[in-house]
């Protein structure tokens, strides 16, 4: 009787104790989605991982591939941990606006974490060529224009039709006039204006580009502004600031040029605990001399410019956090 007693002891300890590895080990999964692979999201977003593996072993940290959009909605119904967002598709995805007007895709849960990329500009370089010096030019004119706006659905392109739309120019009048909207990646666009067949490129990032300065060698190029009324419209509507991106960047930019920027976001659930986003921020402080050696755009990378948006809600571990470090968002 009392080997069976302390048999079913000893199996309700084991059991017990499996239970307690399982959820432990569940508690110790991170996933971080990133963007297409090998490119920049991708290779923050490992970045962002290794950081949180070096200060935290207990964690078992996994990357993967993601896009924006997607990342927003997974991240939302807490399907993963962790993703990289543009701050204009996050503030859609919270509203429910387009593309995330469809049913479960509205992601209310959404919080932000971090600011990792605090610069995006929207560079709209120009063929010389064509004669236009200004958007407003192009609507006037009814120019043919032959624009790259990058892949269908992302920031880029939808921050290129905002633009226009401030200039009362519809993808669809550019067409009607002959010309054409490409939806593809920036390197694609590049060996298209080579072969004569690209008039103008939209891009969202970090300046300078050395892909388009180099392309500035070969050919005669503009960079357009964005005039302050109009930036001052597509701010309130997207979510993006206003920039200067100063005059001398590109060996064919002679004065600075305004802009409209976005912004590289760490983003989680509502429901996520709060001692997971403590470690992640944790982890980026105490390794943030590693990240901003994992690529150019993080060169900035500090607790300051972590916080320093108000944009969208912050997770509550992450005020705390930041709190903590006597760091407001801005």
């Amino acid at each position: 009787m009392l080997k069976k007693t302390l048999a079913c002891i000893l199996t309700s300890v084991m059991l017990l104790a499996c239970a307690g590895e399982t959820s432990s080990a569940a508690e110790s999964v991170v996933t971080i989605l990133g963007g297409s692979s090998g490119g920049l999201w991708a290779i923050i977003a490992e970045g962002v991982g290794e950081a949180m593996r070096r200060s935290f072993p207990r964690y078992r940290v996994t990357t993967e591939p993601g896009k924006d959009g997607p990342n927003q909605v997974l991240v939302g119904r807490g399907d993963v941990e962790f993703c990289l967002a543009s701050d204009v598709l996050t503030l859609k995805a919270l509203k429910g606006d387009a593309p995330f007007d469809v049913r479960n895709r509205k992601s209310e849960k959404l919080r932000l974490v971090a600011v990792v990329n605090p610069t995006a500009a929207v560079q709209i370089y120009m063929d010389a060529r064509t004669g236009l010096t200004s958007l407003k030019e192009l609507g006037e004119r009814k120019y043919p224009l032959r624009i790259n706006v990058n892949r269908s659905g992302t920031v880029n392109d939808l921050v290129s039709r905002r633009v226009l739309e401030a200039y009362g120019v519809s993808y669809e009048d550019i067409e009607a006039w002959g010309g054409v909207v490409h939806k593809g990646p920036a390197p694609e666009a590049v060996d298209l204006w080579d072969a004569g067949q690209m008039d103008a490129i939209v891009e969202a990032s970090q300046f300078p580009l050395s892909r388009f300065y180099d392309l500035g060698m070969k050919h005669d190029l503009v960079m357009l502004p964005i005039d302050a009324d109009k930036a001052e419209e597509i701010n309130r509507d997207m979510g993006t600031f206003s920039m200067i991106i100063p005059a001398g960047t590109y060996s064919f930019q002679k004065e600075d040029c305004p802009t409209v920027s976005t912004r590289l976001l760490l983003v989680t659930s509502a429901d996520q605990p709060d001692r997971i986003v403590t470690d992640m921020l944790t982890a980026m402080l105490e390794n943030v001399e590693y990240l901003r050696s994992v690529h150019a755009n993080l060169r900035g990378l500090s607790a300051e410019s972590m916080a320093g948006y108000a944009g969208i809600p912050m997770h509550p571990a992450a005020e705390r956090f930041f709190r903590r470090h006597a760091i407001s968002k801005n």
